[in-house]
């Protein structure tokens, strides 16, 4: 798989996780290390904690958290939020495992086309995953959180994002 450098707003995307615009300052909160604790130095078991270094797996553990809180996800809605945040795992899993496929070196026009066609399947698979997952959800809403989650997820497929 080729290497893909993606900009945070098309990573969430690929997770499943849509527009990350209204949610990068609940990120960046969740994601700073508690005062008074170092941040461990980057290994190979620990890369470097930038965003778009930081793994799918660490990345969507804040997004869930985040939307659920957003969304406001009531009791009688936490098994079908499951589902979606089960979803949401999923897809980062898939991201990684592709990330971890990537060519190193220099390419040919065909493999960059190949490992493009692979990235767009597993975005694909990991819309597919996520509509499946969150359309029940969504249905079971009530407006105010429809209109919520309406702006956090569908106000991203306004913008288009090319890949890098």
């Amino acid at each position: 798989m080729t290497s893909h450098r993606l900009s945070l707003p098309v990573f969430a995307l690929l997770v499943g996780l849509g527009g990350l615009t209204a949610a990068a300052p609940a990120f960046a909160q969740t994601a700073a290390p508690a005062p008074g604790t170092a941040t461990p130095a980057p290994t190979a078991a620990t890369p470097p904690m930038h965003e778009h270094h930081r793994s799918a797996e660490q990345f969507v553990a804040g997004r869930i958290a985040f939307l659920k809180a957003e969304l406001k996800v009531t009791p009688q809605q936490e098994a079908q939020w499951s589902k979606v945040a089960e979803a949401m795992r999923l897809n980062a899993k898939a991201i990684d495992a592709a990330r971890a496929q990537k060519v190193e070196g220099p390419q040919t026009a065909v493999q960059a086309l190949e490992g493009r066609s692979r990235f767009a399947e597993t975005m694909a698979k990991n819309t597919e995953r996520m509509l499946t997952a969150f359309r029940p959800l969504y249905q079971n809403l009530s407006p105010d959180q429809q209109k919520m989650a309406d702006e956090i997820l569908a106000g991203h497929f306004h913008h288009h994002h090319a890949f890098n």
